[in-house]
This record gives structure tokens, C-alpha cells and sequence, in this order.
């Protein structure tokens, strides 16, 4: 369960997902995840163009969905903090997460959980810093950069650095996606009409680096555009229903290890994304448990100013 946990996080980076520079990453601030609001911030208007991510923070509620098959959890209590941020050449994510477990036998474990990481957006290179610990052991630590560098024929090689006490070096295929092109590469595909994407995704998360993620894509669920000018007009939440009142699609999703050679998944998660990027809900199935998460509040974050490039010489 401990592995299926840490991938619970980076799992919101396919919206998302999921920042701070270089390798000498420190230790996130602590988000005092258990109240269910977000740090004050000057806050833009959220991108309008409906094929744009749209950067954002979002804080959600997480709970047990089903506990079957004699499966020793009993319940589930939580907290999680998303945001995505544009800085022109990169997409900054931070995620953190606090979890309770309540198991069967009587035991309770706390869990902690955040991921940041900085993502280039032509897609060639990606630094992380993970970090999962529980009340039963040390807090484990992952922080590395990963490239993908193609050649002139289209191929190429995807290598992962890690560094500090797990330091290791990963090669992988070079058509490896990584967490945003991922959730940019679903969108892709939902709007272009398509059923099922398959890829591998490296997102720095555990020290195996990246998974397979097969996804099956689901009809379009319409938006609500009159919800957020009447959430407006009553007082109401008016910023999260304008970043959710949107076109969205299902998308269940099957995670598979690079050492699976069972043929079924490691785990798989279904979710409600929306075409800017925001994920409505979610819920991560493990087998003898599953764990969802719905949204609490949701807010833009501000656009990025970026220069136009130079205009080629005449």
C-alpha cells in the first residue's frame, strides 16, 4: 500500500498534473492542509481559452471509497493541496497531501506527502523533490532532474539523475511523457474524439521513475456556463464554479510498474478532468480498497506577463 500511497500525490499532476528550480530543492513549507481554505494570494482572472491549462490551486477532500475483499482498511480521513503555476517557460506544481488510515484492527497511521517539481514546457526536462513519510517510519526523500533528449531520426534516450541517499541514474524511452504533456496529450485526445492513449509517464514520485498509464476516455460531460455569474450575483463560490463549470470527460486510468509482469495494473484511478486542466474529482482503486478525493475550493492563480520572442532578422 505504501508504494500505491506515494503515487496517490502525482497523481493529480495528470491534471495536472504538478514548482520550485534546480536540484537543491528544501523541504515545502507546511500547509496547514486540515482547514478547508486556501492561502490568501492576489488572484488573476482564469485563462478564458478553453485549450489552455489554466493555473490554479485547489484544495481537496479525501475519504475512503470502498474497503472490500476482507481488505484491512476501514476508513479514510484527509487533505489535499494542488497548485500549477506559469512562469513562461515552465509549469511549477506543488502538491501535499495528509492522511489518516484507519484500519480494521483497531491501528490509526498518519501519512504525509508532498511533491514539487518544475516542468519545461517544450517538454525536454523535469526536476522533482518527493518527499512521504508516516508515523511508523522515516520520512523518505526522492529529488532528481529527468531529460529527454531526441535525435534527427526521432529517437533518442530519456534519462533520470536522483540524487542525495537514493542516487541512481534511469534510462527510459524517449517518447516518455512527462506529468503535464501528459494531462495535455489526454485533453489531445478527448477533444479530438478518442477512446483510449496509452504512454509511459515519468514523474519522479518513487525511485521506479515512471509507469505505463493506459487511459480510457469517456463522452464529453457539458459545463455549466450561467453557474459562476449566478454563484457571483448570490455571494457564492464564484471562482471555483468558474474554473469547474466546464466541458469535462471521465477518464479511467490503469497504472502499470516497469516491473509488472502481471498483465493487470498496479492500481487505477477514474476522474472527472476538465478541458482546462482542473480535476473535478477523483478516485484511486488499490484492489482491496480504493481512496477518492472531491474538490473543496478552487482558485486561478495569475497568468504569466511572458516577452514575445525576438522576431527572427530581416
Amino acid at each position: 500500500m505504501n508504494r500505491g500511497f506515494g503515487k496517490v500525490i502525482q497523481s493529480f499532476t495528470i491534471a495536472g498534473l504538478i514548482g520550485l528550480a534546480g536540484l537543491a530543492f528544501a523541504a515545502p513549507t507546511d500547509i496547514d492542509t486540515t482547514k478547508a481554505s486556501l492561502p490568501s494570494t492576489d488572484i488573476a482572472k482564469p485563462i478564458a481559452a478553453p485549450e489552455a491549462l489554466a493555473p490554479h490551486r485547489a484544495l481537496y477532500n479525501v475519504k475512503l471509497g470502498a474497503s472490500r475483499n476482507g481488505g484491512h482498511v476501514s476508513g479514510i480521513t484527509g487533505k489535499m493541496f494542488f497548485s500549477i503555476a506559469d512562469d513562461c517557460h515552465d509549469w511549477n506544481i506543488e502538491q501535499k497531501m495528509q492522511v489518516r488510515f484507519y484500519y480494521s484492527e483497531g491501528e490509526v497511521s498518519d501519512n504525509l506527502s508532498d511533491l514539487i517539481s518544475r516542468e519545461a514546457k517544450d517538454g525536454s526536462s523535469y526536476y522533482f523533490y518527493s518527499r512521504r513519510k508516516s508515523d511508523k517510519d522515516a520520512a523518505e526523500v526522492l529529488r532528481g532532474e529527468a531529460t529527454l533528449t531526441p535525435d534527427a531520426n526521432g529517437a533518442g534516450i530519456g534519462k533520470a539523475v536522483y540524487k542525495g541517499e537514493k542516487e541512481k541514474q534511469i534510462s527510459f524511452n524517449v517518447s516518455t511523457l512527462f506529468p503535464v504533456h501528459h494531462t495535455m496529450e489526454l485533453l489531445k485526445q478527448a477533444r479530438a474524439g478518442k477512446k483510449f492513449f496509452s504512454t509511459d509517464v515519468f514523474d519522479g514520485a518513487d525511485d521506479a521513475g515512471y509507469n505505463q498509464i493506459s487511459a480510457f476516455i469517456g463522452e464529453s460531460v457539458k459545463g455549466d456556463s450561467g453557474k459562476a455569474t449566478k454563484a457571483k450575483s448570490e455571494g457564492k463560490d464564484a471562482a471555483t464554479d468558474a474554473l469547474t463549470a466546464r466541458q469535462g470527460w471521465p477518464i479511467r486510468m490503469a497504472f502499470f510498474a516497469p516491473d509488472n509482469e502481471r498483465g493487470s495494473p498496479d492500481y487505477e484511478m477514474d476522474m472527472l478532468l476538465l478541458d482546462n486542466g482542473v480535476i473535478k474529482s477523483m478516485r484511486v482503486d488499490y484492489g482491496d480498497f480504493s481512496m477518492s478525493a472531491e474538490l473543496v475550493k478552487a482558485e486561478p492563480l495569475p497568468v504569466a506577463k511572458c516577452a514575445a520572442p525576438p522576431l527572427p532578422p530581416s
